[in-house]
């Protein structure tokens, strides 16, 4: 059974590969090591019962990385934490993760949250075993600034209770984004920082606005370096 498990976990790697969504094994490690990081942060965090855990991933400017580290962070819960994930495209209008699976502009976020959808219509399978996507759906970024975010605890605990993670490829950290509005819903967020736009005035800043949504900030990702 082992032995299959491995095998299989190969298989889904390399299928990842193919289409350009799995790191290389040496960075792999390192998702890995995030992803005990985040196991361990979960099991000391109380108050989580009957839902998922519920972790967001975000930048402080474009093109830092935070949809590859959101990705493959749900690869890699899903190996070491051996329990069903969903992977949430909520950067609304990007699709890079979407995009990638051959699910671009198909229904989403945006219609469930609009009770225009059913989760099991709106959910797909990723090339990892037990991972799964649920895409950002056909609003524009400012379209989805409208959204009722405010239903997100909600399906939580009825519709996306059966996992055991859902990672939030979230907006740009900034209000000109859904971010803010997702953030408050979630436990805990990481930031992922491009290694030569390190700006600790803007970290700070960040750091204080989690605090005041009550949100942990669990880690920060120096990506590129």
């Amino acid at each position: 059974m082992i032995e299959n498990l491995t095998n299989q976990t190969s298989k889904d790697r390399q299928r990842a590969k193919r289409m350009g969504i799995a790191p290389s094994d040496s960075l792999r490690r390192h998702f890995v090591s995030l992803a005990r990081q985040v196991r361990r942060w979960s099991n000391a965090k109380t108050g989580i019962t009957g839902r998922p855990v519920t972790i967001g991933v975000t930048a402080l400017q474009s093109r830092a990385g935070k949809s590859t580290v959101s990705y493959n962070l749900g690869a890699a819960i899903c190996s070491i934490a051996r329990t069903k994930t969903l992977l949430v495209e909520a950067d609304f209008g990007r699709h890079y993760i979407t995009r990638r699976l051959g699910q671009a502009m198909s229904a989403g976020l945006s219609e469930l949250l609009a009770d225009a959808a059913e989760a099991e219509d709106v959910i797909h399978d990723t090339p990892i075993a037990g991972l799964q996507v649920l895409g950002s759906g056909r609003k524009s970024d400012q379209e989805a600034l409208e959204l009722p975010f405010d239903f997100l605890p909600d399906l939580f605990t009825s519709a996306l209770s059966e996992y055991g993670y859902v990672i939030f490829d979230l907006p740009i950290a900034n209000h000109l984004t859904a971010c803010d509005a997702i953030t408050p819903a979630l436990d805990g967020v990481i930031l992922t920082v491009e290694a030569n736009q390190i700006d600790h005035r803007l970290i700070n800043r960040f750091q204080k606005n989690a605090k005041i949504f009550g949100v942990d900030v669990i880690g920060l990702v120096i990506n590129k370096s």
